[in-house]
């Protein structure tokens, strides 16, 4: 079943009107426009009318189920970077989750400069993808009961900037109540390609207006103008904010919004002290980074240029650039990840910079703030299983061997249709075992029931010990989690300048 809801172009979305007699929902729903940068994708794809969700259900019968009957809800959202990503059963079907009672919803939301473009007062707050994405968690509470989901029990759950989505949800005034659980895989609210550093959202908001020929001032006007442009010219313009080969990949963010009326986000995320008391599961893969190393250390032109050019790269890359001391922090990085000899050695330091700046140290910054505000269960893992497929080949490194990639984790939740080869026995044995824990958690709370696992898993006590679960072919608790990615905590980045320490701090 799909449903749909619409969006008038940079503002937020209006929740669809009642519909009359029957309404064919068999049908795919289209994506919305984008071009994906993680294949070097040339084509703009998509339609403006795209907000639809997807509502898969084991029960096909037609009469209402009773209280007692109703199901948890997990509700995924897709990841892509806030660039590229759709709700396409090819990617994200329901058939490994309905085997465990459940109703899976599945969602789209606006990308690019359709979904993030904020001018930071009322004529574009901002933050249109992430307030879509809300629309359709009010939808739900409103429907789910018909399809046989219990909207007390919604868990949302994505992977990376569907991970980092739901944890904005968990620091949402405006989200709150209308999930009761939450899974971040590989990406919290605190990623620094998630939120926009001070100043970013104008000058890119100034930009694009500039080159589609509208004032930039005032805001009004400009907004008003960029309406009368073609979607498909709009995301165009994409390729004029990279200044390396595809850096910075997230030009537009979420921002911290002015305190106006449906406002998703008015505080630094890094300090908000009220966020949703939901029990929360977050983790990684072992080799995250390879999601952009991979396109470096593959191909032998853009790693020669990375490393002669890493200080006018780096800080664009690793997004730094608006940080004091740019050229003490490019130096404090080499230090730590590139000073082997040996080319493979530093093609696997590549690896682990963008693994703990992209996600690592995002993830134990988030989980400590979760500490401080709530008792909530806190859930941590680290998925360091090996399969035979992988989607640094989807990404279009080839055979070479990156590890356990970015969103490897994706291929054991839906059965992913374009993947090179077929799964072997331990793969399928594994995609069981983490559709029971993710599904036990949805269910209850804790990943360890009610369907029993072989091991228990228990929740981190504390954002020093930071306990996780290690997913491998015999799983087992581990203490200090991520904690080579600390080091991204000392380095006076724009937001732990402004956050934590004064400059001469540091």
């Amino acid at each position: 079943i799909n449903g749909e809801f619409f969006c008038i172009i940079f503002q937020a979305p209006v929740p669809i009107k009642p519909w009359g007699g029957t309404l064919n929902a068999s049908k795919p729903t289209p994506l919305c426009i984008q071009r994906n940068p993680y294949i070097r994708q040339q084509e703009i794809v998509g339609q403006e009318d795209c907000l639809y969700l997807n509502i898969y259900s084991p029960d096909t019968s037609n009469d209402l189920p009773q209280n007692n009957d109703l199901l948890p809800v997990m509700v995924f959202i897709h990841g892509g970077g806030w660039m590229c990503g759709d709700s396409s059963p090819q990617m994200y079907g329901p058939e490994y989750l309905l085997d465990r009672d459940v109703i899976l919803v599945t969602i789209n939301y606006r990308l690019g400069p359709l979904g993030f473009l904020s001018t930071l007062d009322e004529h574009c707050p901002g933050n249109n993808g992430l307030k879509d994405q809300q629309e359709a968690l009010r939808f739900i509470q409103k429907t789910i009961t018909s399809f046989g989901g219990d909207k007390q029990s919604v868990t949302i759950f994505g992977e990376s900037a569907g991970g980092a989505s739901a944890h904005f949800h968990m620091l949402s005034e405006t989200s709150a109540g209308l999930f009761h659980k939450a899974i971040s895989e590989s990406g919290t609210a605190l990623v620094p390609w998630a939120e926009a550093a001070p100043g970013e959202a104008l000058r890119n908001a100034f930009r694009l207006a500039k080159m589609l020929d509208c004032p930039q001032a005032p805001s009004k006007e400009m907004i008003k103008c960029l309406r009368t442009k073609d979607s498909y010219q709009i995301i165009n313009t994409e390729f004029n904010f990279y200044v390396w080969d595809y850096e910075p990949m997230t030009p537009f963010k979420a921002v911290i919004e002015p305190d106006l009326p449906g406002a998703f986000l008015t505080r630094n995320p890094r300090k908000i002290s009220k966020i949703s008391a939901v029990p929360w599961m977050t983790g990684l893969t072992k080799d995250e980074g390879c999601l952009k190393a991979g396109w470096i250390t593959t191909n032998k032109t853009r790693f020669e240029e990375f490393m002669s050019g890493i200080d006018t790269i780096a800080p664009v890359t690793f997004y730094y650039e608006n940080s004091p001391n740019v050229n003490l922090i490019t130096k404090l990085v080499q230090e730590k990840y590139l000073l082997e000899k040996d080319t493979e050695a530093i093609k696997s330091g590549i690896i682990k910079m963008y693994t703990d700046s992209y996600f690592g140290y995002p993830a134990v910054e988030a989980i400590e703030l979760t500490f401080n505000y709530t008792k909530s269960p806190v859930f941590l893992y680290h998925l360091v299983y090996k399969a035979v497929n992988s989607f640094s080949q989807i990404f279009g490194y080839g055979d070479e061997d990156q590890g356990v990639c970015h969103a490897d984790d994706l291929m054991y939740l839906f059965p992913i249709h374009f993947l090179a080869k077929e799964p072997s026995t331990d793969d399928i044995e594994m995609s069981k075992l983490i559709v029971t824990m993710w599904t036990n958690f949805a269910t209850s709370g804790d990943p360890n029931k009610p369907v029993q696992i072989p091991y228990k898993w228990k929740p981190a006590s504390s954002g020093s010990k930071m306990e996780y679960l290690e997913i491998s072919s015999k799983p087992k608790m581990k203490e200090d989690f991520a904690s080579r990615s600390r080091f991204w905590g000392t380095l006076p980045l724009w937001h732990n300048v402004r956050t934590y320490r004064s400059i001469e701090e540091l």
